[in-house]
């Protein structure tokens, strides 16, 4: 019987044992990275140039076998020569000082291949060669021995035989999973209504790699009915890994919460979940850098003992993470994702594997593949689209200026840097073209003044630079990644005067970027209780062949919601005129409808006006609440419990925005919801950059208006009206306020719907 592979890099091998000691902050790793590969290239060339043979880049490999696996080491030596004493060299190339001291992570290196070398030629040993150079590739620093093939080999086994240890426990756990997947019944025992077809699909989708776009309606289980196939599927070695995407908070409780009723019904699974750093980090000021954090410095010492604990896998939640890392003075984001590496189920925001900035190429490219799964995937186009966009804001500008200066000094290379990106700014603001809202392609002198932005605070950011710099370097990169890859896609929007210039380079279809990232996935699952019509998820998601589609009726019964329409004129030029009929509108619901309430309005001006009304009426025992601007959790969870409370004793009315927190994602089943008024259709505001995604999808042949303003508003509205019947026993009173709702086409989106169904339409 053959004894399992695993396939590991030469740096992943050796740094397992030889690794650095510190976390280095994200700027400073991706500039080092950078200037890398600059230096690597540049090196090779000399080298070549000067030398009679010179190889790079050579691939090599060889194996270390264990009683339990073959563990398969390859990797690319930087260059292979020959001396002049006629020795066998192995180069190995990395960026330094003059004074750089031998790493012993960089010798073993270069010894891997050296033994690879000797294997494969049947050579009695190697010179290794460890080089370091400037940018430029000139070498300041050389270090060589002579080893013999027997050495090479011995030191080879010594540096494999952790990781070999390490990869065995790893495959006996996955072989544990395996065998408790094969055994795992539906964790619910019987399936809602349409839940076991949505998990049929989802399990077809993964198995023949094809991507599936559904919708289900709110309460029919769409997360347990997609996690628990693709777990089916990992258990059968179809995928290796499951990534459950999400835009909320909510999203990540509620596949948390599946995943550990997945774990009671006797799956032994790992499932981690990945928050925001800012979130998770246990300081009151951010500052990533070894010589102010205490988690991260020393951060790669203590995380094996960490790693060690959770070996065994289990679930780990943000709070379990939290623990974990008060335990080992670890940074809990960055422990976090060395958690992933290991995990069946990753759990995290979409960025994770959408934005070029932010996502970890390392969980789709895992051994066995990865296996996406989309929640709430109506809201994937327009985060993808903000995360390939950027701007240029000249008030955001002065401020890191003076940030910089505080920081730095005004003598700094980057408080120069932002100045002159401040002047071309100013510069650009004077000209005609200017004030037309829109310019054909991304400035020249803005761009130029961006990279040297991007440079200084890659500079500052190695030297110490604290959050200014990491910032200044954010805001720069992102620009450049968008100017550099500007094309019809994109739109170059501005706004502002002199002293309030603001240049937007605007992603106007995300398409192409998500079609990207499906073709890297075993298998991608888009779901959603609002993705039809689904011509037009395509249009916003891509197009590939083979795309499946799959939408489920309601299975709730529509006798359990009255819904009833208000025409009252709600077009942006007559909702002053209207608002008291609106308020009255809502108050005769309110007086003829008991119970909890939410109440969506489609800004927040707008609901500022209408409360104002409603709490002069001083409706009996009814608590009016707003929902307020950028509130964080606590304010969330603050007003959410205010519905816990019987409504006998003191209703609550909460007004909050369309789109917003809680008109989407929240959970209130039950009494503790049984009213939902919505006022107006949800159109977005038509601003500069909705008309441009309008104009480009007219100009591609499509209906801009109904992709860019009739469709996301019929979303949130259906998104907000999700929210009351949430299971078979829920009733409620839905009312729609705008004379919109009676035209065809918005009609038309709401038939075969549960609030269709209830409006007989």
């Amino acid at each position: 019987m053959s004894l399992p592979e695993v396939r590991m890099s030469v740096r992943a091998v050796v740094e397992t044992t030889l690794h650095d000691s510190d976390l280095c902050p994200a700027g400073s790793a991706m500039r080092r990275m950078r200037e890398g590969t600059v230096a690597h290239r540049a090196r090779q060339s000399a080298a070549q140039e000067e030398e009679r043979v010179y190889r790079a880049e050579v691939a090599l490999h060889a194996s270390y076998r264990t009683p339990e696996l073959v563990l398969r080491v390859s990797g690319r030596a930087d260059g292979i020569l020959t001396g002049a004493d006629g020795a066998v060299i192995i180069e190995e190339i990395k960026l330094g000082m003059a004074d750089a001291p031998l790493l012993p992570a960089h010798r073993a290196q270069a010894a891997f291949y050296g033994h690879m070398l000797c294997q494969q030629e049947g050579l009695e040993g190697v010179r290794l060669r460890v080089v370091y150079v400037d940018i430029g590739g000139a070498v300041l620093r050389s270090y060589e021995e002579e080893m013999s093939a027997l050495s090479l080999h011995a030191l080879f086994d010594e540096l494999c035989a952790p990781a070999a240890k390490r990869e065995a426990q790893k495959l006996a756990r996955r072989q544990a999973r395996d065998a408790s997947l094969a055994a795992l019944a539906f964790p619910f025992g019987a399936y809602r209504e349409g839940q076991r077809r949505f998990a049929a699909n989802v399990y077809v989708a993964i198995r023949e790699r094809k991507r599936l776009f559904a919708q289900a309606p709110t309460g029919i289980g769409k997360t347990m009915a997609a996690l628990y196939p693709a777990l089916r599927a990992v258990g059968e070695g179809l995928c290796g890994r499951v990534l459950f995407l999400t835009a909320r908070t909510t999203g990540r409780r509620s596949a948390m919460d599946a995943m550990a009723r997945i774990q009671k019904a006797g799956a032994q699974v790992m499932a981690v979940e990945i928050a925001a750093k800012d979130k998770v980090c246990p300081h009151a000021v951010r500052d990533c850098r070894p010589e102010v954090c205490d988690r991260a410095k020393g951060f790669y010492n203590r995380l094996p003992q960490a790693l060690g604990e959770a070996a065994d896998g289990g679930l780990f939640g943000s709070a379990q993470i939290a623990e974990l890392a008060e335990r080992y003075a670890l940074c809990p984001f960055e422990l976090s994702l060395e958690l992933s590496r290991l995990a069946d189920v990753v759990v995290g925001d979409y960025n994770y594997v959408y934005d070029p900035f932010v996502a970890l190429d390392g969980l789709l490219q895992m051994p066995g593949g990865a296996a996406l799964l989309v929640d709430e995937a109506h809201q994937l186009a327009p985060r993808v689209q903000d995360g390939h966009s950027a701007v240029a804001d000249e008030g955001e500008l002065r401020a890191l200026r003076r940030e910089a200066g505080r920081a730095m000094g005004r003598t700094s290379g980057l408080y120069r840097a932002l100045g002159s990106a401040i002047r071309a700014l100013y510069a650009l603001a004077e000209d005609p073209a200017f004030e037309s809202g829109r310019l054909e392609a991304p400035p020249q002198a803005l761009g130029s003044a961006m990279e040297a932005v991007q440079e200084q605070a890659s500079r500052a950011l190695a030297l110490g630079g604290g959050m200014v710099a990491a910032q200044a370097f954010s805001l720069a990169t992102g620009w450049c990644f968008a100017s550099g890859r500007f094309c019809e896609r994109y739109a170059v929007l501005t706004e502002g005067a002199k002293r309030h210039a603001r240049v937007r380079l605007l992603l106007l279809c995300a398409a192409p970027e998500i079609l990207a990232r499906a073709k890297r996935a075993r298998g991608t699952v888009y779901f959603s209780a609002t993705l039809a019509p689904f011509d037009a998820a395509r249009r916003m998601l891509g197009s590939a062949e083979g795309d499946a589609f799959l939408s489920l009726p309601s299975p709730f019964d529509p006798q359990r919601l009255q819904a009833r329409i208000a025409p009252i004129d709600l077009r942006y030029a007559f909702r002053e005129q209207t608002a008291p009929q609106v308020a009255k509108a809502i108050l005769e619901h309110l007086q003829a409808h008991a119970g909890h309430a939410l109440i969506c309005f489609p800004s927040y001006a707008y609901m500022a006006r209408i409360a104002a009304m409603l709490k002069e009426a001083r409706l009996e025992k009814t608590q009016i609440a707003l929902e307020a601007r950028a509130m964080g959790e606590d304010e969330k969870n603050a007003l959410l419990s205010a519905f816990d409370r019987p409504a006998g004793e003191c209703r609550m009315a909460l007004c909050c925005v369309l789109g917003g927190a809680f008109s989407e994602g929240i959970d209130l089943a039950g009494d503790r919801l049984q009213n939902v008024i919505i006022v107006s259709t949800g159109l977005p505001q038509p601003d500069a950059r909705v008309r441009a995604m309008q104009q480009y999808h007219q100009e591609q042949g499509e209906d801009g208006f109904f992709l860019c303003m009739t469709l996301p508003g019929m979303v949130r509205v259906m998104q907000a009206a999700g929210r009351l019947i949430r299971t078979e026993q829920d009733s409620g009173a839905l009312l729609l306020i705008d004379s919109r709702f009676c035209a065809p086409r918005t009609r038309a989106l709401l038939r075969g719907t549960l609030v269709g169904d209830a409006l007989g339409l």
